[in-house]
């Protein structure tokens, strides 16, 4: 997903209406290749974080996608363009279209020396149709067995095709059975939740929350506030808040859940500062400048949020490397107003926003979405294109079989509770991870930043 500024931001801020030239007439007739590139290059000109690099005229005979592709910088690796009317142009991902997301480590006793382990199934979706869940393993797909070199073109291959032919296997030690091999057909997945767990753990007298929120989604914005109402009214004292596969979304979404975590907040508190090309400039959003540009659904006013807030004096955090996007601006833009925890691994690292883009006129159907800003936190700190790195080093990966999300034997909660009771003891600091050959998590859903 992606964060989106408001356009009218963006346009009111560029320049005054004396300085405004006289637009362009609409063409007539039919569109043209010529037309659609040169409105690609003109919008790009005016918000592509890199318009410092565009060339000075369009091409006219280049097709829409690669034309678009050939003006990306080489730092840019997220903005997009597609065709709504066209699926075939949509970006693919293992998890929207399949319904799952895996990780192929090394494994002694399978076929080829590495086995797929899947961390995380929507329900309803074609993965969980087909008996997969999370901690699943398989040893082939398409019938070859996967390994260090093949994984990543095998996952592009099932992607591209209709359907992917995957062969479960039981894992008994170094032992490792095959089953049938089962077909999982693409498509659109399952409607993914954004709160798949929720509770309080009870350990030492202390009540802790956990949440595991997988996606930065206006519809349920409302449940989100429901979740931390409940929290407050058990008396919950600590936050375990589980970003481990967030990769990102509403960034009115993240304005909500930080202010129901931060501790002496208002609504024309700073959240977030982005950073343009030389026309856009630099700009911040307060918190309830930010709440007023969901994506979809209703504006959701600060002043609703008060009765749900835990104002917590630190909050855990639970990260893995597809911790991506929006996820990663909750971590940082919190800093700034509470202590944060980061338990796991080192995040994605992508600390940019882009901006959706269409043709007013209404005769290109086709819709961008190019980076535009930099990202940072009230304190103008930002700058993690590296990841943001945990303080306390966990993988999941090193704790196999897999444990159900929210089960407090899992590495990362077991972690995070430990060091909210004190018995650190039974969970020891790890010094290395797993090594894993490949991950379908680690794909990016931008945050598109309200313009």
């Amino acid at each position: 997903m992606r964060y989106f500024l408001p356009a009218f931001l963006l346009l009111c801020c560029a320049c005054s209406k004396k300085d405004q030239p006289a637009p362009d007439p609409v063409p007539t007739g039919p569109v043209t290749q010529q037309e659609i590139n040169q409105w690609i290059l003109d919008s790009m000109r005016t918000f592509y974080l890199w318009n410092d690099r565009l060339p000075a005229t369009a091409d006219a005979a280049a097709a829409t996608a690669p034309y678009f592709s050939s003006l990306l910088n080489t730092a840019d690796p997220f903005s997009q363009i597609y065709n709504p009317g066209n699926w075939a142009t949509y970006p693919r991902f293992m998890l929207s279209n399949y319904g799952m997301d895996f990780s192929v480590i090394p494994w002694t006793g399978a076929p080829d020396g590495a086995i797929g382990v899947v961390r995380f199934v929507i329900p309803g979706s074609n993965a969980a149709k087909a008996g997969f869940v999370r901690g699943s393993y398989f040893t082939r797909i398409n019938n070859v067995a996967v390994n260090s070199s093949n994984i990543a073109s095998l996952t592009t291959k099932i992607l591209r095709d209709a359907t992917g032919i995957f062969t479960p296997a039981a894992v008994n030690g170094s032992t490792v059975t095959e089953a049938a091999p089962v077909t999982v057909p693409l498509g659109i997945a399952a409607t993914e939740e954004a709160i798949y767990a929720q509770k309080i753990i009870n350990r030492n007298n202390k009540k802790i929350a956990y949440l595991f929120y997988n996606s930065f989604n206006d519809a349920v914005n409302n449940k989100l506030i429901a979740a931390f109402q409940d929290f407050k009214n058990q008396g919950a004292a600590e936050l375990i808040l589980d970003l481990r596969y967030n990769t990102g979304g509403s960034l009115a979404a993240a304005a909500i859940l930080s202010a129901l975590i931060a501790p002496q907040v208002t609504g024309e508190t700073s959240f977030v500062q982005y950073t343009g090309n030389s026309t856009q400039g630099t700009r911040k959003l307060s918190f309830t400048g930010t709440m007023n540009y969901p994506e979809t659904g209703s504006i959701i006013p600060f002043s609703s949020l008060q009765p749900a807030r835990l104002a917590l004096p630190r909050v855990y955090i639970l990260t893995t490397h597809a911790t991506i996007s929006a996820a990663e601006l909750v971590i940082n833009n919190l800093k700034v107003y509470t202590e944060v925890i980061q338990i796991g691994q080192t995040t994605y690292g992508k600390d940019k926003g882009s901006i959706t883009i269409k043709d007013g006129r209404g005769r290109i159907t086709w819709i961008m979405q190019p980076i535009a800003y930099r990202l940072a936190n009230a304190g103008g700190a930002g700058g993690y294109d590296g990841g943001i790195t945990p303080r306390y080093s966990v993988d999941e990966l090193d704790s196999l079989p897999l444990a159900e999300i929210g089960d407090e034997k899992d590495a990362l909660i077991a972690k995070a509770v430990s060091l909210i009771t004190g018995n650190t003891r039974t969970v020891p600091e790890q010094v290395t991870s797993q090594k894993v050959y490949y991950s379908s998590a680690a794909r990016v859903r931008d945050i598109i930043l309200p313009h």
